[in-house]
């Protein structure tokens, strides 16, 4: 199984339960749904122009993004304050776990890139057997400095309009407090995916 990551703020935790699913920037604003957001907000608007042209087409901000890889460079950015608007930091960061064996079993249309997905040198495929096209050791390395290193790093994985909450594996958390927080909402439902605190994960 090749495992991907979502990171979301765990307040958030709780609409993705009531909710069923993690949901596209564009279904959350058409939905009027109140969220935390950690991403840079600039670059989500670009993101709602950035068109795709696989997959089930549209722009990037409908699709939920995923990294192949936890410790991400946007989680970087969040660690080091850089994010405008958001003032959290990292600690009240969630990876939320799939694979994508199990994500491309969905039935939904799904995407990756190469890169990060934003950007225009970006390339976009819908077929598993491009996967080596990915930068891996880049990807599952610590180091990552360098333009040309971050952008591979941030190569996507993107599942069409929404993601079942049923198809998250496991919770990684940098705290017990935080897992304290995670057991609270998702431990009583008829999904609970495994928490665990994932030191390695956060800088």
């Amino acid at each position: 199984m090749t495992d991907i990551y979502h990171i979301t703020h765990v307040d958030n935790l709780a609409s993705i339960v009531r909710a069923g699913c993690l949901v596209a920037d564009s279904e959350r604003i058409a939905r009027g749904m109140d969220v935390r957001i950690v991403g840079h907000r600039h670059i989500k608007d670009r993101r709602m122009r950035r068109t795709v042209d696989v997959a089930a087409g549209g722009v990037l901000g409908d699709y939920v993004p995923f990294y192949f890889c936890p410790r991400s460079v946007m989680l970087h950015s969040i660690w080091r304050g850089l994010v405008e608007g958001y003032s959290g930091g990292q600690g009240e960061v969630v990876h939320l776990v799939s694979a994508i064996e199990e994500a491309t079993d969905l039935g939904r249309p799904w995407a990756f890139t190469n890169l990060h997905a934003e950007l225009w040198e970006a390339e976009y495929f819908d077929d598993l057997t491009e996967l080596d096209q990915l930068r891996w050791e880049i990807i599952r390395s610590d180091s990552w400095g360098g333009d040309e290193r971050r952008m591979y790093k941030q190569a996507e994985f993107l599942i069409h309009r929404d993601f079942p909450w049923t198809a998250v594996r496991r919770i990684g958390v940098c705290s017990e407090e935080i897992m304290a927080k995670v057991e609270a909402v998702a431990g009583g439902g008829a999904h609970r995916p495994l928490a665990s605190v994932e030191p390695r994960w956060y800088y």
